[in-house]
């Protein structure tokens, strides 16, 4: 039974690359990326008003087993999003208080669980952004057995390390760290039109008109 620690980048981005990245809600990125990139739904912030930006730290881990978390959290960098295949499943909880005040003093980004947390109270208290699927009280396994770095599946997506992480109050958008120019581009042309589509309805135009839809028949 072994945890494997896969080739991580040798540096992280910088607040220069990542402060483009600063105005793009999540989505905006899923837009950008023809709506694809988008994880599940069903992984939501345990607490309104999260802003989370920074590179994709994967794991991948049996179910309820809370060991691949533990040694990623040992070799966080300040800004990584630990980002957590946990296959979703709902009865034992992989992250908790004590593992989340770890994630804060490395100086962690945020922290999403395609599985279960628990002690929601005090990590909304240390105020890290937290995305889960679930909450539990149910404790961890140790099962020794996972993946820290290696491509995986979270709420329906591929996310490598490094990819970059978007989350709010939406959700969460993943962009792939090979098309992050390319992405940034779009997400910033659909700023410039959107603050051009809320002057027009401001001024009193009809969004239908501004998108410049078929017009509707009269049924017979």
């Amino acid at each position: 039974m072994t945890v494997y620690l896969h080739a991580l980048p040798k540096r992280r981005l910088g607040a220069k690359a990542l402060a483009p990245w600063a105005a793009i809600r999540s989505p905006i990125a899923t837009d950008a990326m023809n709506k694809a990139n988008a994880l599940d739904a069903a992984i939501r912030p345990i607490k309104a008003g999260y802003e989370m930006l920074g590179q994709a730290l994967t794991v991948r881990a049996m179910a309820g087993d809370i060991t691949p978390l533990l040694h990623a959290l040992s070799v966080a960098q300040a800004g990584d999003v630990l980002v957590v295949d946990a296959g979703g499943y709902a009865d034992n909880a992989v992250l908790g208080g004590n593992m989340t005040n770890e994630a804060v003093r490395r100086g962690m980004a945020g922290l999403i669980i395609d599985g279960a947390i628990r002690d929601v109270a005090e990590i909304r208290d240390l105020d890290i952004p937290c995305f889960t699927r679930a909450v539990t009280p149910a404790g961890p396994n140790f099962s020794q057995i996972g993946d820290v770095g290696a491509p995986i599946s979270c709420g329906g997506v591929q996310v490598k390390t490094g990819d970059l992480v978007i989350g709010d109050d939406d959700g969460i958008t993943i962009v792939p760290k090979a098309r992050m120019a390319e992405v940034l581009a779009a997400c910033q042309a659909t700023l410039k039109a959107e603050d051009e589509w809320e002057r027009r309805i401001n001024a009193g135009e009809a969004f239908v008109d501004i998108l410049d839809l078929t017009p509707m028949e009269r049924a017979p």
